[in-house]
């Protein structure tokens, strides 16, 4: 037997292994899975930054397979943890903790101290305060991790973009089914299920607007990094957007693209405008006289589509809309500071909405005033600016922010790490455009000045221009 048949014929069998699993129990499947993750990405220090993005993008927060608490704390714990493992990898006393990734810490802080102006006990500043403080963790080590590869950084972020080809299978498969396998025996809720949303897919994400969010994200890093075939992943996560039929995720994406389109030095190319044109051709041939599929996929965009400002949905986020403002502006305190950590659940949980739709704000800035006050909006908005003004910015890193920008206005995002991840991965890319620092997070010899100068490599401009720009 050769060395290859033994490798298919070993791979072979842990599928069939796997999949017969599946069958008979998802939940150790899923268990298994996430085990063998753990076991590999921890087993060395340079896979942690790829398990962690892996572990915030790729499990489903709206699946129970038997966690210890709630699957969203579950994550991201798990992803904190992650972190600040590969904090203490890299830990050297002679380097200073402090980085620019630490910045991040400034929206908890100033969230924290809005909170103190509406004190409701420790456990519930705790509860509202941790996912900030967990992101902050995340976002510090990952921007130190990007600063001391680049190179491979970037490589991760292209990887992910291929992740889209299985998953877009995978939506494929959701669509004809009109099952969820796995999220659908192990979901929190009915709301999580293919039932709650018919002719959506949601890949391996548990609903169909993260989906949609991840697709958004990949083609955003597919059309900029590219690399080796970009055409094929960014091909299959543009189709998953589509089954996605996530509307908040096509806004954030056309965003996304007009600020790609102004970035280009030359805006109108002969090949641009036939590719332009072929694509629009082509995709509304198969519109109209298509296979059954496709037309079906069509009626589906056309339907979400169409009377999109007097929908259901539209209807109802005007009224929580003006329910979030009825709050916000009910005094100059309430203004600056909000109504208090958690006050929109308990909104949501005394008072609500009767409309049988999601109990939430769903936009992520109304929430954040209505429960912090303006000054910690503030706080988010500065932080986002400075991934967009940075003297040396990251194209792929700008598309990123924008779109989740956008979208944030239309969906609550701080409980759902693989919509967070979107923004964990532009600061990661618009600082892995900076030169690499040392092992001790100091200038080395003749990249950033001499040893023990203290001097960040990242302040030098004497790199190859590929080195700092990802256009």
């Amino acid at each position: 037997m050769t060395l290859t048949t033994r490798i298919f014929g070993t791979a072979g069998g842990l599928a069939l292994a796997l999949g017969a699993l599946i069958a008979w129990k998802p939940a150790w499947a899923v268990w298994l899975v996430l085990a063998a993750l753990l076991a590999w990405g921890l087993a060395a220090p340079a896979r942690l930054t790829a398990t962690l993005l892996a572990v915030m993008v790729f499990v489903p927060v709206t699946a129970d397979p038997g966690y210890p608490v709630r699957p969203v704390w579950t994550v991201l714990l798990v992803a904190t943890a992650i972190a600040l493992l590969g904090r203490a990898y890299r830990f050297d006393p002679r380097a200073p903790l402090a980085s620019p990734g630490l910045s991040a810490m400034l929206l908890p802080l100033v969230a924290t101290l809005a909170a103190l102006f509406h004190w409701r006990g420790p456990r519930v500043l705790l509860v509202a305060l941790l996912p900030f403080a967990c992101y902050a963790v995340i976002v510090w080590y990952v921007v130190d991790e990007a600063r001391q590869d680049p190179d491979a950084f970037k490589r991760l972020a292209r990887g992910l973009t291929w992740a889209g080809v299985p998953l877009l299978l995978l939506a494929l498969y959701q669509r004809a089914t009109g099952t969820w396998p796995v999220l659908d025996e192990l979901a929190v809720s009915n709301a999580f299920t293919a039932h709650a949303g018919p002719d959506r897919a949601a890949g391996t994400m548990g609903h169909p607007i993260i989906y949609g969010t991840y697709c958004m994200a990949m083609i955003c890093v597919a059309i900029v990094l590219r690399g080796r075939l970009w055409q094929v992943p960014f091909a299959a996560n543009a189709l998953g957007l589509l089954l996605s039929g996530s509307r908040s995720a096509w806004i954030g994406t056309a965003a996304a693209l007009v600020v790609w389109y102004l970035a280009q030095r030359r805006k109108v190319t002969r090949r641009g405008v036939a590719t332009v044109v072929g694509v629009a051709v082509v995709g509304a041939g198969l519109a109209v006289v298509g296979p059954q599929p496709v037309r079906r996929l069509a009626g589906t965009v056309w339907s979400r589509l169409e009377n999109l400002t007097g929908s259901s949905s539209a209807t109802a986020r005007y009224q929580r809309s003006g329910q979030a403002w009825s709050g916000i502006w009910d005094n100059a305190g309430t203004v600056l500071f909000g109504q208090g950590p958690e006050a929109h659940v308990r909104f949501f949980t005394e008072v609500g909405i009767d409309d049988g739709l999601a109990q939430t704000f769903d936009n992520s800035y109304l929430t954040l005033w209505y429960d912090f006050g303006a000054v910690t909006v503030l706080a988010l908005v500065v932080l986002l600016a400075s991934l967009l003004w940075r003297r040396r910015r990251s194209l792929a890193s700008r598309l990123l922010v924008v779109a989740l920008a956008v979208q944030a206005w239309f969906f609550d995002c701080f409980l759902w790490p693989s919509a967070v991840a979107v923004l964990v991965l532009a600061v990661g890319l618009a600082y892995a455009t900076l030169a690499p620092v040392g092992p001790a997070g100091l200038g080395s010899a003749g990249v950033g000045g001499a040893p023990g100068s203290g001097r960040l490599v990242g302040r030098q401009s004497s790199l190859p221009q590929a080195a700092v720009d990802d256009r």
